[in-house]
């Protein structure tokens, strides 16, 4: 089989032909096609076309649209009813000589139509494994293991998802919820809801502005705890990363969410999107062209994306020209912002105040109720939904409106920024704790005394042998050898770096639980190295107080959960524990003692 050369192999999937199956077509079966689009797009040095490019080509006679594509290579195939369920027909074929490359039958019930997906997959990788470089991208490329109703609910949702209108998101959340009363565990359905959450925050509902991010925020978190790879839900998170300000926790997941799939069209152009406010020009242009490509039969798709870059790289006739393409004006409510600001730089000033008299129309519309609007609440708004980390070359432009009175800072509160308050006081045999509006009373135990400790002085490291009260002790005969010394060394380094990448994008509870992990294999390693990298002679006390403080905090914390999860939840995210504990909050914390 020939290779080519010095570019991806692109593929296509083009929709799978349904004979002889009634009307009410299972999601499961509408669904496979996409499947197989996002399982392979897994594949570094493998390009897979949209499904919205493919979707209306039905076999490999369409000449006309197969040749827009581009591809080197389509897979197509049928189901058909069968006694027991489906015959799952599929060809690999090469498109300059639209000669077969493979064909295979697979008969399936429909509870086993998703290891199909999988098989199927691993059969066409094969075939093209002198076209595809072999370091799977995904480690984690598999089909998550989840009850067939609860995937047909995430179907659905996904397919209510891609209208694109508030009553269709409230539905696709509908569809998740019942996917997550089915499997709790269900990443995906956590994706979805976040996805619908997105939407309503980036898109429609101004007035919802906080609790569509947070839902956005919280569910994608959510997903990442139980798939630290689904790429949707980090890329969600690298967006509400960047309106929160956290632009280096925005990068790091962003990245990660291309590393896990650098060939999903419509997150390409999300991240792409992204990178312009990183100041990442160069990639959001490759990220923006990578994305055409990928979906060459909708070519006004993501004309958005492409003018928002050229105009940030300062290329304002290309950007003009784009933006210019764009049927619905009214696509985003700022889009004509845009336009207006290009014309400006341009110094074609009737067009530009043709454009801003067009985008105070939509903002007054969209966003002000119905109400009049200054330029100078355009402007600010246009800011506050466009999170630049450095400078933009909307800041001349939004001068020129606001009378050069720009905002100092985001008018809109980030998530969780209000302090919060409590109280943690012993009284004889007994603790009174108040948080949230609760207030619940626990038996005196040791790890109370530690956890009051630290929340007295946040963001201060405690030595465990502070909170212990021990003093260390050194003495002894060799333990063991060097190799054994090399070998725990280098399982706590992967632990360290785990650790580290959880932390990064705020999961600290898997961070938490890596790092016990770590501990043991610390303690293990303290016991028989010392300072110097000798060999000890025998463990010190130092572990002892480490565990002993790690087992009481965790220990009381669960105590708590059974009276206050709320405040059991706050203080798992905020203390960190090992040989130095600390109490660090995302928000600040008033608390009297």
């Amino acid at each position: 089989m020939e290779l080519i050369q010095n570019r991806e192999t692109t593929l296509a999937v083009l929709p799978f032909q349904i004979i002889g199956v009634n009307e009410n077509i299972s999601p499961i079966i509408k669904g496979f096609t996409d499947d197989l689009i996002i399982n392979f797009s897994k594949f570094i040095g493998l390009s897979v076309i949209s499904q919205y490019s493919s979707i209306g080509i039905q076999d490999i006679y369409d000449s006309e649209n197969i040749a827009k594509l581009g591809t080197d290579y389509l897979i197509t195939g049928s189901f058909r009813t069968t006694p027991k369920g489906f015959r799952i027909s599929v060809q690999l074929v090469r498109s300059k000589d639209n000669k077969i490359v493979f064909a295979g039958n697979h008969d399936e019930t429909m509870d086993s139509i998703l290891n199909t997906q999988d098989t199927i997959t691993q059969q066409m990788v094969s075939v093209l494994q002198q076209q595809i470089k072999h370091d799977l991208l995904s480690y984690s490329y598999k089909k998550e293991s989840v009850e067939l109703a609860a995937y047909e609910n995430w179907l659905l949702g996904m397919d209510e998802i891609k209208k694109g209108t508030i009553e269709s998101d409230l539905k696709a959340r509908n569809y998740f919820e019942n996917a997550l009363k089915i499997n709790p565990n269900f990443a995906r359905a956590y994706t979805g809801i976040s996805l619908s959450y997105f939407n309503e925050w980036s898109c429609q509902l101004w007035d919802r502005w906080n609790l569509s991010q947070q839902g956005a925020h919280e569910n994608a978190l959510k997903a990442i705890e139980l798939d630290e790879n689904d790429y949707v839900s980090l890329s969600v998170l690298g967006r509400t990363f960047a309106y929160l300000g956290e632009y280096e926790k925005s990068e790091h997941v962003l990245r990660k969410s291309l590393r896990m799939n650098p060939s999903d069209a419509d997150n390409l152009i999300l991240i792409s999107n992204c990178f312009v406010w990183l100041g990442y020009l160069e990639e959001a242009e490759q990220l923006y062209n990578k994305a055409r490509n990928l979906n060459p039969l909708q070519p006004e798709a993501y004309l958005l994306a492409g003018m928002l870059v050229y105009f940030e790289k300062g290329e304002f006739e290309k950007a003009l020209a784009i933006g210019e393409k764009v049927s619905n004006q009214g696509i985003w409510t700022d889009f004509t912002a845009f336009l207006s600001a290009i014309c400006f730089h341009l110094g074609q000033f009737d067009k530009m105040n043709e454009y801003w008299k067009l985008y105070k129309g939509y903002f007054q519309k969209n966003i002000n109720k119905g109400k009049a609007a200054t330029d100078k609440e355009a402007v600010e708004w246009q800011q506050v939904v466009n999170p630049y980390k450095n400078k933009t070359q909307l800041e001349p432009f939004w001068n020129h409106f606001s009378g050069g009175t720009l905002l100092k800072s985001n008018p809109i509160p980030s998530l969780n920024k209000i302090a919060q308050s409590g109280s943690f006081i012993q009284n004889g045999e007994f603790w009174e704790i108040q948080y949230a509006n609760q207030t619940t009373t626990l038996k005196d135990c040791k790890g109370l005394h530690d956890i009051a400790q630290l929340l007295q002085e946040p963001e201060k490291d405690f030595h465990c042998t502070d909170l212990m009260g021990s003093v260390l002790i050194e003495s002894g005969t060799p333990l063991i050898d060097e190799k054994a010394k090399t070998a725990y060394k280098q399982q706590a380094q992967k632990l360290q770096v785990a650790i580290a990448d959880a932390e990064e994008i705020g999961l600290y509870e898997k961070a938490d639980a890596l790092r016990e992990e770590l501990e043991l294999f610390s303690e293990q390693l303290s016991q028989t190295v010392g300072l110097s990298n000798k060999i000890r002679k025998t463990g010190s006390s130092i572990e002892k107080a480490r565990a002993a403080v790690t087992w009481r905090i965790r220990n009381t914390i669960k105590k708590i959960e059974k009276s206050h999860p709320q405040l059991a939840k706050h203080l798992t995210l905020s203390i960190k524990t090992g040989s130095y504990c600390s109490y660090t909050p995302e928000v600040p914390h008033d608390w009297i003692f």
